[in-house]
Order: structure tokens, then C-alpha cells, then sequence
């Protein structure tokens, strides 16, 4: 850490402009971690912006569908999906899907990204996150699987770019000259993560999380309808928030909530009186 008093330094900013800033590795993502949170919060008036990190093209079953159009189809899906839950906008980065590396490039395209909208909350996937697995010994019948790798490149990316270039004003300092300048993020959370800290209640939006997930025809469908499975996943992360920490919810999604800045209180700011 630098002298923030040295001669022409930049001061970071700390005041936030939106509420969260939702990052997932590609179209649908954003809606399985935080679409009914992020439905919620923009019910409350508060606004959320969505990016998402690949151009989403290995995401298919079909080989010979051309690169372009299939992108540009999942991006519209997921615009479509971002109107319903009331999302302010979408930033699409489009970087190569299945192939995404935690770089210069990448980075940079976050801070820009971060500075620009300044979130007080970034959404993002955890990057330790490599197993998803039940004991065999004691769940013989179930299976697990293994977090895709862009998933954990985006955690790492986003992580990262917060700490320490977003708010390093020597970090790509080319950025200065567009106007972005260094901010302070105030809160992570991490979702797809066995490391629950914070759950949200997300029972008046789960309906929404469903008509959202719909848009995804390229992923699911024409004709499937995900509320069964979402009424059931969140169901389950109610009853887990229940367990661990004696909330009362029908329908949750989990987070690992880490905070990053507290804002001084108004009385912390005050300016001391001297008596004479």
C-alpha cells in the first residue's frame, strides 16, 4: 500500500452506484447462482448488472452449429432472462468457452467492468470449489461432479481483479484516462460453494427464477419447465439455513459472504470538538 497523501495521488472510491454486479463464466450461470437474489434486490429498487465471461459456444450438443450464431442466440436468451428478473443491463465479454484463463486480459476486463458500475456487491462463482460429491459410503446411489473449469477461472479472474488492481491506481493505468478510477468493493459472495455463510430468501422470486431459467432454450428445451427442480434445490439450501444458522425460509439461495470494506457510520466521520 501506497501514501495516499503522496503528491498526485488518486483517491479510491468507496460509494457505490449499483447494488451487485452478478459475474458467471456463461449465459445460465448468473440465473442458477443469484437469479431469484438478484430478482429480489431489484424488486427492492436496487440495481443489479449481469456480465457474463464466455461467448458460451461449447455449451451445445449439436457440433456442426456455427460458432456465431449459437452465441449470439444464448445472448439473447440471457438478455431475455435478465428483463424478467429486472436486471439493469448485461455485459458480454466473450471470451472462447471451455478455454478461459486467468490473465492480463481477463482481469482487466473485470476491473474496467467493476470501476464502471461500482457495485457494492460482487456475485461471483468460488474459485475453491473444485468437487461437488456425496460420501459414497454413506449415499451409495448418489452420484457427484466435478466444477467446470471456467467456473473456477471466473472466481479466481473476479478475485484477483478486486484485490489488488480495482483499487490500485497504478493497475492498468490506462483505465484513469477513460474516466474509470480505482473503487473499493464492499462484499463478495460466492455462490455454488460448500461453504455457505448467508442465505437468502428467495421465496417470493422463485417463480421468477423459473420463468427466467425458461428463456434458455438453447440449454433446456422449448417445453421444460425448471420450478420443480428449483422448488426442490432451494427447498433443500432452506432447510440448510435452517440447520446451520436457525433461519425460517421456504426457498434460499446460499453464499459464502466475505466482507471487503465496512463505510465509516456518520458518527465515525464526524469531525472531532476541541474545547478551548
Amino acid at each position: 500500500m501506497g501514501d495516499r497523501n503522496a503528491p498526485g495521488a488518486v483517491q479510491v472510491i468507496t460509494e457505490p452506484d449499483y447494488e451487485a454486479m452478478v459475474i458467471g463464466a456463461h449465459p445460465d450461470d448468473d440465473d442458477f447462482g443469484a437469479g431469484g437474489t438478484s430478482a429480489l434486490w431489484a424488486k427492492q429498487g436496487k440495481k443489479v448488472v449481469w456480465v457474463v465471461m464466455t461467448d458460451g459456444v461449447e455449451g451445445g450438443e449439436a457440433p456442426d452449429m456455427d460458432d456465431v450464431d449459437f452465441m449470439l442466440a444464448r445472448e439473447q436468451e440471457q438478455r431475455a432472462a435478465a428483463e424478467i428478473y429486472g436486471v439493469k443491463a448485461v455485459e458480454f465479454l466473450r471470451f472462447p468457452d471451455g478455454h478461459l484463463t486467468n490473465n492480463d486480459e481477463t482481469r482487466k476486463a473485470i476491473v474496467r467492468l467493476i470501476r464502471k458500475y461500482r457495485p457494492r456487491v460482487v456475485l461471483t462463482h468460488d474459485p475453491s470449489q473444485h468437487i461437488f460429491a456425496p460420501d459414497p459410503n454413506t449415499e451409495p446411489e448418489a452420484t457427484g461432479h466435478l466444477n467446470h473449469p471456467d467456473h473456477r477461472a471466473t472466481g479466481n479472474i473476479v478475485l484477483d481483479a478486486i484485490f489488488p488492481a480495482i483499487g490500485n491506481p497504478r493497475s492498468f493505468r490506462e483505465l484513469l484516462s477513460q474516466g474509470l478510477m480505482p473503487y473499493r468493493v464492499h462484499e463478495l459472495y460466492l455462490f455454488y460453494t460448500s461453504q455457505a455463510n448467508t442465505y437468502v430468501d428467495i421465496t417470493e422470486t422463485l417463480e421468477i427464477k423459473g420463468q427466467g431459467l425458461k428463456c434458455h432454450v438453447t440449454q433446456f428445451g422449448p417445453n421444460v419447465d425448471m420450478t420443480a427442480n428449483l422448488r426442490e434445490r432451494s427447498a433443500k439450501t432452506a432447510k440448510e439455513a435452517k440447520e446451520k444458522l436457525g433461519l425460517e425460509m421456504q426457498h434460499a439461495e446460499a453464499f459464502r459472504r466475505i466482507k471487503l470494506h465496512i463505510p465509516p457510520t456518520p458518527a465515525d466521520e464526524a469531525p472531532t470538538e476541541v474545547e478551548e
